[in-house]
């Protein structure tokens, strides 16, 4: 009595330790879970291209700053009229010693344009920054929802795989027994070799989706990914969607740039105005004059200006070039809004049509297969059905499974794209 209360104590510690040693595992495999909104963030914390962008915005925020300053003064500093017999810097009253300053002010309003142009640079840069971490929110969606799909079919194959298990099984006693010919089991057998292979083809498709995930958040991708289908925001009305696409980071990018190309029209028409230059020089004589005085020192002030008068190969030329340019930023920006006006319809519709399918798998198509899976299962048990009925039922019903998995990914990725068009 005593050797049998010491065995069963010992096996419930022994069961409350295994008990205990997998909830641990449990409660670690849980946290060590990827969601979706934590694999956004490591991505946007490890990619560089935004880091990238953002930083040639800020140089070019200093530059904004440098641009609209007056060029720094020159200073000259020589001596003038020297006589070359004795160099004696009192023999000629001409002989000068100078020291100037000069200063050039650049044409019209050309720093204030120029800076101008530059801000819209880097307010351009602001905004493909912002298009960036949008399209890498995108792109992050897309390959986890592809990676989770792979997940899905997976878990259901297996299941498919089990279910064919065991009816290679009972199709084999039924052989045995004579109930059945060969034909069945060859059939039967023939649909185990088939799920098989497709396990590989999904363990293949999936390591490739991680493999895509990888160049965005690195050995996290190769995590065990939550189960549950990821909630996102649902997608605002088309005619919302195509009203915000004017401030849409991909079109305010080049709404900016633009803009720049504009400044670069002003810029052109600038070389048409003359640069001025103020010259100050402070020229120290020495020696006595004919009045036996000393000679006195002299200031200078002048101003100096270009005259732009032949222009047709050099500023016309310009500004024909500049108003080009214009031209063919404002169709790329006409272009892209243009594109994503199209991207707008098509995304929505599939999304549309993608949502009224998922109704028709979930409301009747998958609990019929089921139903009609059973009956023909209980129906070839009782004698009532060949095994080319029930197996083609088992067909059905894991198919439609492993196709509404599909679905349901590829609305996730329409719905995906959607947001990125609205911006979120």
């Amino acid at each position: 009595m005593y050797t049998m209360r010491k065995v069963i104590c010992h096996t419930l510690i022994v069961a409350w330790t295994v008990m205990a040693i997998g909830l641990g595992w449990y409660e670690n495999a849980l946290a060590n879970q990827l969601d979706l909104s934590s694999a956004e963030t490591i991505a946007l914390q490890k990619d560089p291209s935004v880091s990238s962008l953002e930083s040639r915005a800020s140089a070019l925020e200093e530059l904004e700053v440098a641009a609209g300053q007056l060029p720094d003064p020159t200073l000259k500093f020589g001596a003038m009229s020297l006589p070359t017999d004795t160099f004696n810097l009192g023999q000629e009253a001409m002989t000068q010693v100078q020291l100037g300053v000069v200063q050039t002010f650049p044409r019209g309003q050309t720093l204030a344009l120029r800076s101008a142009q530059i801000r819209e640079h880097a307010g351009a840069l602001g905004e493909k920054s912002r298009d960036m971490a949008l399209q890498i929110r995108r792109t992050v969606r897309e390959e986890f929802l592809e990676v989770l799909k792979q997940q899905h079919l997976f878990v259901i194959n297996a299941k498919a795989e089990a279910a064919f298990v065991d009816l290679d099984e009972i199709t084999q006693d039924y052989y045995a027994t004579g109930r059945v010919p060969q034909q069945d089991v060859l059939g039967v057998a023939v649909e185990l070799a088939r799920v098989k292979e497709r396990s590989l083809r999904i363990s293949e498709d999936e390591q490739k989706a991680r493999g895509r995930l990888a160049a965005f958040i690195k050995d996290s991708a190769w995590r065990t990914l939550e189960p549950e289908w990821p909630v996102m925001d649902l997608p605002a009305a088309p005619e919302q969607i195509k009203r915000k696409l004017k401030v849409h980071p991909r079109i305010q990018a080049l709404h900016h740039e633009a803009v720049a190309a504009q400044k670069g029209i002003e810029l052109a028409d600038q070389n048409y105005k003359p640069e001025f230059a103020l010259d100050l020089t402070y020229a120290g004589r020495s020696g006595v004059g004919n009045n036996g005085r000393d000679r006195p020192d002299l200031l200078s002030l002048m101003v100096r200006m270009d005259i732009p008068l032949f222009t047709s190969r050099r500023q016309d030329r310009v500004r024909a070039a500049s108003v080009a340019q214009s031209n063919a930023v404002a169709f790329d920006r006409d272009d892209a809004h243009r594109a994503l006006l199209s991207e707008v319809e098509v995304q929505y519709h599939a999304w549309q049509r993608q949502q009224e399918r998922l109704v028709l798998f979930e409301r009747y198509l998958l609990p019929q297969a089921e139903s009609n899976a059973q009956a023909s299962f209980d129906a070839y048990q009782a004698a009532l059905a060949d095994m080319t009925t029930l197996t083609r039922a088992q067909i059905i019903e894991f198919d439609l499974q492993l196709e509404h998995v599909r679905l349901k990914a590829e609305s996730l990725k329409s719905q995906a794209r959607l947001l990125y068009l609205e911006g979120k």
